[in-house]
């Protein structure tokens, strides 16, 4: 018999509970002549062994394991379903290690599972780049909508793979395709848990604001964007925002129901000259300018910030954190601006008016 063979021989028979204890303690220990992927499988094999001793020294060495040699286990084409299972509480930690073990070809759906579920941002940013293994998986997709620890913008994403997952699903359903059934099939509850909300606020009013603008428009796909919407329902809607195009999401973020218009901004494509555009925006819900003057990235951008100072729907709570930023320019149009709060004229012209004192005060003294 060959030396391949005879090893292949040994470690059938260790994983099958036939070895004798001597060969069992020895590939507890790690001290047979395999490569280590081999090793670490019967590692965690033995882990669960009758005999203390081997349960011992296996638990020992897979302790002892540097997070290297563990790397390199996951990513080699030999290592099974149980080691990857095995490891997956450990990815949690090591973005690294979670990696190899979400594109792994032979990774089973519970060890995503644990990594889907408890997982930080980083970790849910690989998952969902898997895309292929969630839409053969949707079990794991459900999972996903559930971690507290998903951005704005992966719940986005998310979204649009549980309707490609929808689509594939009723592929075969002619009828349900031609009627938007894609959509349809997500329940309210699904739709509740995916926004956060409670599912009774679904159903609160929903009509765009200014909607005759669209219906009125020169351009033939906002006009037909507009329609479309005017056909769905809120949970539809709330769907659409997060996963539609610019035209859906021009059009959604004036959605009366805040659900809607605030779930434009979980659009995993939003982007920086759409939020400017939103921060001006007189026909929008308080909520969505709150939310916008309260996101660190967004309010770095001066063009967003002066935006929501000049707009006059913005809560003054709000507008008022900015007024300090502005421009001399800005603050003096501000300052003369009668659509504005009279809060927000007496904060420019104050503000303006230091700066203009302290200036001068700089030149007398040089």
């Amino acid at each position: 018999m060959s030396e391949p063979a005879t090893a292949d021989v040994l470690v059938r028979r260790i994983l099958d509970g036939t070895a004798p204890p001597q060969l069992k303690a020895a590939a507890a220990r790690g001290a047979l002549p395999l490569p280590r992927p081999v090793l670490v499988r019967l590692f965690v094999a033995l882990e669960d062994d009758p005999d203390e001793g081997v349960r011992t020294d296996a638990r020992r060495s897979l302790s002892e394991l540097s997070d290297e040699a563990i790397a390199q286990t996951l990513e080699a084409p030999e290592c099974t379903p149980e080691v990857l299972r095995h490891f997956a509480p450990t990815a949690l930690k090591h973005e690294e290690l979670a990696e190899r073990i979400v594109f792994h070809p032979d990774v089973p759906d519970d060890a995503l599972g644990v990594l889907a579920s408890k997982g930080n941002s980083s970790v849910i940013e690989l998952i969902l780049t898997n895309q292929e293994r969630l839409l053969s998986s949707p079990p794991l997709l459900h999972v996903l909508s559930v971690n507290p620890a998903m951005r704005a913008d992966q719940r986005g994403r998310l979204v649009e793979l549980l309707d490609r997952a929808s689509r594939i699903a009723s592929a075969g359903d002619a009828a349900r395709r031609d009627a938007g059934g894609s959509d349809e099939e997500m329940t309210a509850e699904q739709v509740a848990q995916l926004l956060e909300v409670d599912v009774g606020e679904l159903y609160a009013a929903s009509e765009i604001m200014g909607g005759e603008e669209f219906e009125q428009s020169e351009v033939p796909e906002i006009r037909s964007a507009y329609r479309k919407i005017l056909q769905m329902n809120t949970a539809q809607r709330a769907i659409l925002a997060m996963k539609g195009g610019r035209d859906e999401r021009l059009i959604l973020v004036r959605d009366s129901n805040k659900l809607v218009s605030l779930a434009v901004l979980r659009n995993g494509r939003i982007t920086e000259g759409e939020i400017e555009g939103i921060a001006g925006m007189r026909s929008v819900n308080q909520d969505v300018l709150r939310t916008v003057g309260t996101n660190r990235e967004w309010t770095k951008n001066y063009a967003v910030v002066a935006a929501l100072v000049r707009n006059p729907r913005t809560p003054p709570g709000i507008s008022t954190n900015f007024v300090s930023r502005l421009n001399n320019h800005d603050l003096k149009m501000l300052s003369r601006d009668k659509n504005v709060p009279e809060l927000i004229r007496r904060m420019s012209k104050k503000t303006l008016d230091t700066r203009t004192q302290q200036s001068a005060g700089f030149r007398k003294k040089h």
